[in-house]
């Protein structure tokens, strides 16, 4: 990954490309409590997320894990009030039920296998705690860049494609909430999915 990729996005000279990503970190921050939780960012890249769920709720305590060294460097220096670490999301070192709130955003498209992630990321969620994920719609996303002229048309590191009901299988766990962005259409016409499940007590 290039140095301050995901930063490029944020701040695209496109204002619909500019728009999609920070609309999604927006969704993200307005379903975090604010109530001194634990808090992980499963792919944490460069701390924009954490940056901004931090903004907005300082007394939770927020952990951030990556495998990309470069983004890691990025994140400590814009969140040096997070625990943030290099580690496979695949093998996470935190005990069972430690988190309040785990999210994995834009994160399992990229692993080729998920299922270990997923396994991990459901096993460090504490009993009525909630897991939030988000992922494109692989399709609309190809459809998208070819009409901007972006390059490569199908992005190079996405190894997986989901769908809602595919995730809230693999999930397992009540589904709380269900935001197709960046319009709220139907999933088919969305770009990205951000879903909230609930572990059971």
């Amino acid at each position: 990954m290039p140095k301050d990729h995901m930063d490029s996005l944020y701040n695209s000279k496109n204002i619909l490309v500019r728009f999609v990503h920070n609309q999604r970190l927006d969704e993200l921050a307005g379903l975090i409590p604010r109530e001194g939780k634990k808090i992980l960012d499963a792919g944490c890249g460069e701390g924009h997320l954490i940056y901004k769920l931090n903004s907005q709720n300082p007394k939770n305590r927020y952990s951030g894990i990556d495998v990309t060294d470069i983004a890691l460097d990025s994140a400590k220096s814009k969140c040096p009030f997070a625990d943030i670490r290099h580690m496979d999301i695949r093998k996470l070192d935190f005990p069972d039920g430690y988190f309040d709130v785990v999210i994995a955003s834009e994160v399992l498209e990229h692993i080729q296998d998920y299922k270990k992630a997923v396994d991990e990321l459901k096993r460090v969620v504490k009993k009525d705690g909630l897991l939030i994920m988000s992922f494109p719609n692989e399709m609309l996303w190809t459809i998208s860049r070819m009409l901007l002229f972006r390059r490569p048309i199908k992005v190079p590191d996405h190894f997986n494609s989901f769908n809602p009901k595919m995730v809230k299988k693999m999930i397992g766990w009540p589904l709380l909430k269900q935001i197709n962005l960046p319009f709220k259409l139907p999933f088919h016409l969305s770009l990205t999915a951000v879903m909230v499940f609930k572990r059971d007590a």
